[in-house]
This record gives structure tokens, sequence and C-alpha cells, in this order.
């Protein structure tokens, strides 16, 4: 016996293009074969019927759907199995099981609201193919109590012979049906006796009604006529008391054959409406699906944030599907993590639990149906999660617990080919079965949310880009009119400076003016340090670029960034085990990691932590798009991160423009980070700020690195934290001359 195929209930949605064999096409509704697990679980309940199915290759959400069809091999494999578990052949039982009230469903809707085993029979060719698309059918009647039905294969299908006895099981449930005996069945050709086609000739007793008029209408001729005889022989008279008695047998025979049709009439129209109402119901969801993809079409069509495209999305799926509970979790830029986004229907504590969790794209081992379904592209039916646990790790599995998860559909979210995400639905609360017509409904709506979303990400990227070439063009104004400013200033100040000097000169030291003139000369001195903090913004004062390690500037400075931290303050320097070779001036880099670690200790007044950390990064194209600047390559990157206040959006648009800072009076220029900005940009790198309100912030620094053989002849970094003395005081750092120069 072949084993049954592994995952369980877990299967994959059916590709709208194949080319299969006759054994893989679709041929038989699902309805018959449910027919017999009906049989089974009532008649043989030793019968492992969740093993029967997995070794026919059929899931129960397939054989629960009524719209899902299975295959010849399928149908084949589940009689075969069937057959050794029970001992014997039960088609014909089976079929004839159809009859009963509790398998009705889909046969009723097609026979009794034809009204008659006659006409059902005849329009035999119409219902075929809502039960099997593996042969024609074709009936014509041969009296009213008899039709001959006539059914020939397909081209490529090949029946099996147990299948003449299934069909011959369901002739007689469609007769028996309509309350009748068990009909007489003649299989007159066979196609697995030589002949081109099955021949049936269906022959059944009328109906008790029909019987008793059929007897009241021979009776009363018969008694008139008998009565005539012996009144013309034998003269018995009384013919009052015949005509009386004849009279109330008719009567009689007449209500009792008005009872018994209306009964039956209306025994047909109870299954006749109910069958509408469950009509009525299925055409009411499939309005229901229609108008719901409308809706989103609409609705996504409509919204131009990802943040938007979601909670629309997720409103009109709770709104018109009636699913109890759905997530929609979204890949990072990275496709390395998957993380809830948005969902309905679940409890505060599930919520919580929904938002701390992600699921590893990363890892290649990862088998678990989230990663499965994102990283295959292929939506999934989860039946019983019991069936698909040892897939997860403990930690999913703890998860599914918490989420009380057991029967789910989840669909990937793409597009292009590229997988965005997952959609995720089931119905923990009414426990209301999910169905293939539900996991097929959700397969066709998954393209449209990956379609928005995806436009959703352009509009963002480009949206980013504009901001950042604004910000850009913004700050290089900003800059060329600073840098004029300064440079118009700065040969004012030396001017002024240089007659103060010879004022100076010409006057005694001890004279009273002297103290005058030094003030003078004080604020001249803090007038030069601004212009030269705006000549740097404006990437104007002279620098010196050559080869170095970043490492190596970063280690020269630990002795000098001891003093400008507080006591309370945690610096942590973090190297990375290589060299970072740049092309830098390495003066300018000491006064922006200066900048950026006296900034990152004023954020933390009650105490933090300060982190220094190296590294290597490549930009890739999907950065670049991600993140709306930069240059594809190599970059050397340097981390300022600091556990302080953190900045809100409004902050960030502004805290790199020269005189801008968040300061009491008195307490900063304004011109601290709008240097490093200045510094960075005049080594052609790169400077991102990431921070979060009451968490922190980061400057990420990005500097081209140096290859080839000019980066071979940069120096390894050589530690001097080993030696290095505990500070000796923010005079230790170098700073700018004094004086002013004259560009």
């Amino acid at each position: 016996m072949a084993s049954p195929k592994p995952g369980g209930h877990l299967r994959r949605a059916p590709q709208p293009e194949f080319s299969v064999t006759s054994d893989e096409q679709p041929l038989y509704n699902s309805k018959i074969i449910n027919t017999f697990v009906n049989l089974l679980k009532k008649k043989y309940p030793q019968v492992d019927v969740r093993e029967l199915l997995q070794y026919a290759e059929i899931t129960p959400y397939e054989l629960s759907d009524e719209g899902h069809w299975l295959t010849q091999s399928q149908v084949d494999r589940f009689h075969a199995r069937m057959a050794q578990l029970v001992g014997g052949d039960i088609s014909r039982e089976g079929g004839r099981y159809a009859a009963a009230q509790a398998s009705l469903g889909v046969m009723a809707k097609y026979t009794l609201g034809l009204i008659g085993p006659a006409n059902t029979l005849l329009a035999i060719g119409k219902c075929a193919p809502n039960f099997s698309r593996s042969a024609s059918y074709s009936a014509k009647k041969i009296a009213d109590n008899r039709v001959e039905i006539t059914v020939t294969p397909h081209a490529g299908v090949e029946e099996k012979p147990y299948q003449c006895d299934n069909r011959v099981g369901f002739f007689e449930a469609i007769v028996m049906m309509f309350n009748y005996q068990t009909p007489e069945i003649e299989h007159l050709d066979c196609i697995f006796k030589g002949g081109e086609c099955c021949r049936y000739l269906v022959s059944w007793k009328k109906t008790l009604y029909a019987t008793v008029r059929g007897v009241r209408n021979r009776a009363i001729p018969l008694v008139l006529a008998i009565y005539a005889l012996l009144q013309h022989y034998y003269q018995v008279g009384h013919l009052v008391e015949v005509l009386t008695a004849l009279t109330f047998f008719a009567l009689g025979s007449s209500y009792l054959a008005q009872r018994l049709e209306t009964q039956e009439i209306l025994s047909t129209l109870s299954s006749v409406r109910e069958s509408t109402e469950q009509m009525i119901e299925r055409i009411g969801v499939n309005y229901n699906n229609a108008r719901m993809v409308n809706e989103v079409g609409q609705a996504v069509s409509k919204q131009s944030s990802i943040n938007e495209v979601l909670g629309n999305v997720i409103k009109v799926i709770e709104k018109r599907l009636g699913y109890d509970r759905g997530a929609i979790l979204l890949a990072d830029a990275k496709k390395s993590r998957l993380t809830f986004s948005t969902g309905f229907g679940y409890t505060e504590k599930q919520l919580e639990a929904l938002l701390k969790t992600s699921f590893d794209l990363a890892d290649p081992m990862a088998q678990g149906v989230f990663v499965a379904c994102f990283r295959e592209r292929q939506s999934r039916f989860v039946s019983d999660f019991a069936e698909v646990a040892h897939l997860h790790t403990p930690q999913s599995i703890a998860f599914s617990q918490e989420l009380e998860a057991q029967s789910f559909i989840c669909c990937p979210i793409v597009c292009d080919g590229e997988a965005l995400g997952i959609l995720a639905v089931d119905n923990k609360k009414s426990q209301r079965p999910l169905t293939q017509s539900d996991l097929s409904l959700l397969t066709g709506i998954a393209p449209v949310i990956g379609m928005s979303l995806r436009n959703a990400i352009y509009l963002e990227r480009e949206r980013r880009m504009s901001e950042q070439i604004r910000q850009s063009q913004k700050m290089e104004s900003v800059g060329v009119l600073a840098g004029g400013i300064a440079h118009d200033f700065n040969n004012l100040l030396t001017g002024m400076m240089g007659f103060v000097e010879l004022a100076q000169m010409k006057l005694n030291k001890d004279d009273q003016a002297q103290v005058f003139l030094e003030q003078v000369l004080s604020a001249a001195e803090r007038a030069a340090s601004l212009t030269r903090g705006l000549l740097a913004f404006s990437r104007k004062q002279i620098n010196h670029p050559q080869p170095v390690n970043l490492n190596q500037i970063v280690d020269n400075l630990r002795k000098l960034l001891s003093p400008l931290v507080i006591p309370q303050v945690g610096l942590i320097i973090d190297l990375y085990r290589e060299k970072l070779p740049v092309v830098a001036d390495s003066s300018q880099l000491d006064q922006l990691i200066t900048n950026l670690v006296t900034n990152a200790r004023d954020a933390m007044p009650e105490g933090g932590e300060l982190t220094i950390r190296t590294g290597l990064m490549e930009m890739t194209e999907e950065w670049v798009d991600a993140h709306g600047y930069g240059a594809v390559g190599g970059y050397a990157k340097m981390s300022v991160t600091d556990t302080g206040a953190g900045m809100d959006e409004a902050t960030k648009a502004h805290i790199l423009e020269p005189f801008f800072t968040t300061k009491e009076v008195g307490k900063g220029s304004g011109l601290g980070l709008a240097i490093v900005y200045g510094i960075v940009k005049q080594h052609e790198g790169y400077l991102e700020i990431d921070s979060k309100p009451g968490v922190g912030t980061t400057f990420n620094v990005y500097l081209p690195l140096l290859v080839g053989t000019a980066a071979a002849g940069v120096p390894a970094l050589q530690s001097s934290a080993a030696h290095a003395p505990s500070g000796t005081g923010p005079g230790a750092f170098s700073h700018p001359e004094s004086r002013p120069t004259s560009p």
C-alpha cells in the first residue's frame, strides 16, 4: 500500500493553468465521495476515514466543498482502499445511500425540484454534469414508469467497473427520493462487456395514490357490471344499497388518493423550498464575494499609503466575507522577517502576541506554514494545526496555542512574482468550516492586494526621494547662503581683529582700555568660531583627505571622549574586526565624532548608554530604492547611538539646519549637527538619522570604502585602548585655531 502524502491536511491551492493526464483531470464532484464517507461513518464506524482520505490524497476541506472536483486517480484510490477496509464493494450501496435524507444536499437541489422520477431521469443529461464530468448522459421515456438511460464515457477517460455499480445505485437513489420502492434496473449494454456505452432500463412501481385511483377506477365499473349481470339473471335488487356503497367507496378512495398525493406534493415542495433557500444562500454568498472583490478594488485604488491600503482591505474582508479573524503580515525590505501589520477579530492579548512575534524568512530550514506560504508563493489550507505541528518550532507552536489557531487559510500576497506578505483567516468563534471555495476566493484577492501594496510602496518611495531631493536642495541653498555670509563676515572680522591688535600695541599694558580691547577680541574670536562652523556646513573649509583607517580614528579618540561624557553615561566603543579604509581628513572626522558624542551626551542629562560602533555595509539597488538616497557600492559605517529622549518627525526634519537647536538658550549654537552634515557631504558620504521619542537616537555615517592597492596600504588598527589614560579633559581635543583666516 502506498504511503499517504506527508503533511496530512496541508495542500497547495490548484493552479489556473496546467497540463494533465486523464487520471489528473477533475471529473467527479466531491459530494459523491462525501456520500460514501457519511455511509462509512454510519454503517462502518470501524473504518478510519481520515486514513482513507489521506491514502486517496483527498483533504477534508475539499470534501466539504460542494464546488470541488476530484480526479479519477483520487476516486480509484478511495474505492480500492475502502473496499479493503470494509471487506467488499459497497459502490451500489453508496449510490442507494444517496437517497437518505441526511445525504440529499446537492442531489435534492437538482432532482426534487423537477417533481417526479421520470422527469428527473429524462433530465439526467443536464443534471449529470453537476456530479460527474467523466461521461455524457442521455435518456428517453419508454413509459410513465420506465426510462432508458445511455452513458457514454468521454474520450481519454478510463472508468472502472465499480462505477457501473455506483451508477445503478445512483439511479435507484433518484427514484427512491420520491418515496418509491427500489426500482428495477436492467443493464442492457456495458462498456466492460464489449459495449460502446452503458445502457440502463430503469422501471418502478407507481405511487400509492396512483394505485388507489387505479383500483377505484377499475373497481367501480367492474362492480356495476357484475351487479347488472346479477340483476339481469337473478333479480337481486338492492340497487340503492349498491349505489350508496359504491358512492362511499368512490368518495373514500378519492379522498385517500388525494391525501396521499397532497402529502407527497407537500413533501416534495418542502424539499424544493429547502433546496431553493440553499440556492438563494449560495447566490447571496457569490454576490457578496463579487461585491467584496469590487470594494477591495475600489478601496485600494483610492489609497496611496501602505497603511491606508492595508486598513481599507482588512475592513472590506471583515465586512464582506464574514470570517471571524483575519491578519495581514508583511515582509521587511530585506525579506528576512515576516511581521504582523493589521488584522481583526483578535483579543488584546492575542493582538499583543501578534505584534511581538515575527517569522524568520532567512532560515532555509524553516518549514512553518506562514514561511512556506511566503517562500513558495503558494496558498495553504490547514484543516488541523496538529497535523502540521511537527513542521514548526516550539516557539511557533506556543504562538499558535496562544492564538488558539486550529483551522485556517493563508495566501501569499504577490505582485510581479515577488512575495510581499501573507493574508490569513480563520473562524475561531463561529467554527464555520473553511472550504476550497474560501481558498480559491482568497487566492484570487491576494494578488489585488499585492498590486495595491506595490503601487503604495512605489509612491512612498517616490515621496521619500522627492523629500530627500527637496531637503538636499534646501540644505544646499542654506549652505551657499551661509558660506557667502561666513566668507564676508570672516573678512570683516580679520580686519576688525587686526586693528584691535594694533590699538593694543599702541597702548600701555596697564592702560584701562586694554581690558575693553580684550573683550572685543574675545567676542571676535567667538564670532570667528561661528564662521568656521558655517564654512564647515557649507563645505568650504579647507580639508586634507588621505587614506585612513576609520577604526584607527575612532580608537585614537578613546582617551579624549571619556571626559566629554558625564559619569552617569556609559560609553561603549565597538570596532569592526577588519580595517575600514576611507579617504578622509582625520581632523574633520575627529570634529564629526566629537560633535556627535556631545550631542548624544546632551540628550541624556539623567544618564544612559552611548555606543560608537563601526562596520562594513554594502549599499544595494534595493537599499537605495527603499531609502531614497545613496549610491551602489561598499561603505564604512559608523553609528553613534544614545538612549536619550529621541526626536519626533518634526524635529528630525530640521535638526541638520544651521542654528536649529532644541537646547535651552545659551546652551547650544545649533551648529554641531550642521557641521556634521557638512563634513559628511564634503567626504561624499551619507548621514542617516534613526530616532524614536522615548527610545533614543542613532546617527549612521556612511563613508565610501577605499578599495584596490590604495586600501592595501592603509595600516591595520593599532589599538591604544590598553594604555589609554583615564582622560585629560576637554582641552585634550584638537581644536581649530582661535584666529580666523581669510579664505
